[in-house]
């Protein structure tokens, strides 16, 4: 059973869910361009 306070956490603002999404897909964007510099640097470097 879900509770009315359960609901309300699940029922989050749109707006959040906006930022939250683009906090986490800018992090993992910057994480993965990181990767593929060093994995460049590496391959220029042999």
């Amino acid at each position: 059973m879900i509770t009315k306070e359960e609901e309300k956490e699940f029922k989050k603002p749109k707006l959040y869910r906006f930022w939250n999404f683009l906090i986490y897909g800018s992090s993992i964007a910057i994480g993965v361009f990181l990767i593929y510099l060093y994995s460049a640097y590496i391959f220029i470097n042999k």
